[in-house]
């Protein structure tokens, strides 16, 4: 699992749908059952708590995004809610059943195709450094410009193992975050910048 301290109040994790099975749970029954997921959750908190010293204590905002191969969870430490009010732990409760049953709705809708993207291209530079075979060898890459991001593609083979494709997003999660966007529209307004095999060109050009 990956842990992002965004700022102060902010703390970004992500968590591949592999690393949630091998803690335990099954991927569908943390959508289904409430306990469950409730249970991740706060694994997660304690880990980050254990592993980065930070603390959740007060009422905490939480935002779900599923993706293809995981999950990326936001929680924003808040003294009040927008109205001023103490949240309880019922509303707490409440907030993670609605942040993960929105981001379930969301995840029936996503791309076959997987976008990663920054702002700073040194962070790609970073990435090339420990992109090689063989984990890399099932994925084909190629990378665009657009809005002032970074955007980098990944199309699995089908012979792609899930385990393969899972290590493959962990190592770029650290480095990149995961786009909303989707590969239609970024390959039709954006800019491509390498068309292929990205990560042994910027090697080539960017050596460290």
């Amino acid at each position: 699992m990956k842990i992002e301290r965004v700022n102060d109040n902010t703390v970004k994790f992500f968590i591949t749908y592999t690393d949630i099975e091998r803690r335990g749970f099954a991927r569908d029954e943390i959508w289904y059952n409430r306990e469950r997921g409730e249970q991740l959750f706060w694994q997660m908190m304690d880990e980050a708590n254990e592993k980065e010293s930070i603390s959740f204590e007060g009422p905490l905002w939480i935002q779900v995004q599923a993706f293809e191969k995981g999950l990326e969870v936001t929680v924003t430490i808040a003294k009040t809610t927008i109205d001023g009010e103490q949240v309880d732990e019922d509303e707490l409760d409440s907030l993670l059943r609605s942040a993960m049953s929105d981001a379930e709705e969301k995840e029936t809708e996503l791309s076959q195709d997987v976008l990663f993207e920054t702002t700073d291209f040194e962070h790609i530079i970073a990435l090339s450094q420990y992109a090689e075979a063989p984990i890399f060898e099932e994925v084909k890459t190629s990378l665009y410009q657009k809005d002032g991001l970074y955007l980098l593609h990944l199309h699995f083979k089908e012979e792609a193992e899930v385990e393969e494709q899972e290590n493959v997003m962990s190592l770029i999660a650290e480095y990149l975050s995961f786009s909303e966007q989707t590969i239609h529209p970024v390959a039709e307004y954006g800019k491509i910048i390498v068309p292929d095999d990205v990560f042994t060109f910027i090697r080539k050009h960017f050596p460290n």
